[in-house]
């Protein structure tokens, strides 16, 4: 667990001094074709501001996701800009909080949901030509 607590805190530094503008880039090639502009996180936009764009990208990422009806592969698509919207929402706490506790919440988070993002996308590539085998 230090070894994902160092790693998060050098992307928190990274991307949390203040005054830094991040643009998000890990939304290109969704299914929904870039209709929501970049979600810019800066210090320049209030915070309510930064929540809602999260949210409402999170959610058409989410609702734009192709449904197989493969119920496995179908949750992961879903799962994936989910999990990416926290990430999106804690970076952007990282800019606000004064709190110790807030901040190394927030550090876990994007660790631990870019972690499984990644895990996901590694399991939708392998999903649909390896299937697992029946119990």
């Amino acid at each position: 667990m230090r070894f994902f607590r160092k790693l998060a805190l050098g992307s928190a530094i990274a991307i949390g001094m203040a005054g830094a503008t991040v643009a998000q880039d890990r939304h290109a090639g969704r299914e929904h074709g870039g209709a929501l502009p970049p979600l810019v996180i800066s210090t320049d936009v209030p915070f309510a501001t930064l929540m809602t764009q999260a949210m409402d990208r999170m959610h058409a990422d989410m609702a734009a996701a192709r449904q197989s009806g493969d119920s496995d592969r179908d949750f992961l698509a879903m799962m994936i800009p989910h999990h990416q919207g926290a990430v999106d929402m804690a970076k952007i706490v990282l800019l606000h909080t004064k709190d110790p506790r807030i901040r190394n919440l927030a550090q876990s988070i994007i660790t631990e949901q870019q972690y499984e993002i990644d895990l996901m996308r590694t399991m939708l590539g392998t999903h649909a030509s390896n299937p697992p085998a029946a119990k």
